[in-house]
């Protein structure tokens, strides 16, 4: 017999019992939809993430709050270990040449009110530098600066959809009054579109002095994070360590282990992220591959069905002269055959939903290649494991045994 006919009647056997062959392809389009659908979901999940932090630019320091450890930053929030006279103190200390740019930072979600409407959104206290550090630049109006700051300035600095709900699309609300936490503020500009970057969105953002914020706003005198730009990021590492120096001294601190900040540069951030995203991404894809694993023993129990059900016919092919490698290859098709059509309708499934679910959750919809080798090469081998062992039974049988079976 060769492969052609034992391929037609491979093909013939799961297309005269449509409904067996639907049900035993079913796990295995359901394992290799899960699987894709997970990986390109962990995989939109992480560009959304490495593209906001990349966006921040690879020259930054943050300095946290909170206690050191070698794992996540713990601490932040309302831990008050930094203040913005440690802010002011990088910023005018000549002695810190690669550093550019220096921000504090507070932030608070609040109700602002302008032109009779509300919205609840996110107010930054920031340093007027901020702007440099981000890119952010104004669409009308301009930003305010750092006599603002010194002053406690009540102006604000607002994203281009605050406007939209606030004032209506295309409007210019240069030189209007917003109130945020009952105080009033007047508006000096607004910034440039710049799209949803994951976490936050700067065009949903109210920006206000950091000094304002912070008496005025939230009645705190500490803040929640220290940004600083460098000149040169060939010397991140002892600019670091400067910094770090000098804060300890700042801060009264001796042991390293008594240390009550934390710096992380945009970098480090992002290679710590994509560690732990590939790291959830395959613990995911393993989980889903679980349902593989009961697909592939569906397929051979749909098999071993089919060689009981099939025991004359395999009596009579042997009797006609089919040898044992021929029945063998016979069935070992029809298993290989079942998988492979279910991974492509799995990888077709799995990619469908992959873009419906990135709408919905608004993440990048990544299409990649190397998921659709792997489930190919996945299911043959899963047609060949799980159909193996149901085709040597079928080669096995004794012609005569199998033609007298009732």
């Amino acid at each position: 017999m060769s492969f052609l006919d034992a391929f037609n009647i491979s093909f013939s056997s799961l297309r005269h019992n449509r409904l067996r062959t639907i049900l035993a392809m079913l796990g295995i389009v359901i394992g290799i939809a899960s699987v894709i659908l997970i990986i390109s979901i962990a995989k939109g999940a992480t560009s959304s993430i490495t593209s906001e932090v990349s966006s921040m630019g690879s020259n930054l320091l943050s300095i946290s709050p909170g206690s050191q450890s070698n794992g996540p930053v713990q601490g932040g929030g309302n831990v008050q270990t930094l203040t913005y006279a440690d802010a002011q103190f990088f910023k005018d200390n000549n002695d810190f040449s690669n550093v550019n740019a220096v921000s504090a930072s507070v932030q608070s979600n609040a109700q602002v009110i302008g032109n009779g409407e509300n919205m609840n959104t996110t107010v930054q206290g920031i340093s007027a530098g901020y702007f440099q550090m981000q890119s952010i630049s104004v669409d009308s109006g301009e930003l305010f600066s750092a006599e603002d700051e010194s002053f406690y300035s009540k102006v604000a600095v607002i994203g281009p959809d605050v406007v939209t709900e606030l004032f209506g699309e295309g409007a210019d609300p240069t030189g209007q009054v917003i109130q945020i936490k009952s105080q009033l503020f007047r508006v000096v500009g607004v910034t440039k579109a710049k799209g949803s970057s994951g976490m936050t969105n700067p065009d949903k953002t109210v920006y206000v002095p950091v000094t304002t914020a912070m008496k005025i706003l939230l009645g705190q005198n500490y803040v929640q994070s220290i940004q600083l730009a460098l000149s040169d990021v060939t010397v991140i590492n002892q600019t670091t360590s400067e910094i770090k120096q000098a804060l300890m001294e700042r801060h009264g601190i001796a042991d390293e282990a008594n240390i009550d900040f934390n710096i992380t540069s945009s970098k480090e951030m992002q290679e710590k992220l994509s560690s732990i995203t590939s790291t959830l991404t395959a613990m995911l894809a393993g989980i889903a591959g679980i349902s593989l694993l009961v697909g592939g023993i569906g397929v051979m129990n749909i098999m071993l069905v089919s060689v009981t059900e099939r025991t004359k016919e395999i009596g009579l092919l042997k009797a006609l002269g089919a040898r044992k490698n021929d029945i063998l290859l016979q069935f070992l098709i029809e298993a290989v055959v079942l998988t492979i059509t279910g991974g492509f309708i799995g990888m077709a499934t799995g990619e469908i939903f992959s873009y419906i679910a990135s709408i919905i959750i608004k993440i990048p919809f990544v299409f990649q290649l190397y998921p659709i080798f792997l489930a190919v090469g996945v299911c043959v081998a899963i047609g060949v494991f799980f159909g193996l062992y149901p085709s040597q039974r079928a080669a096995k049988l004794n012609p005569i045994d199998a033609l007298k079976y009732e």
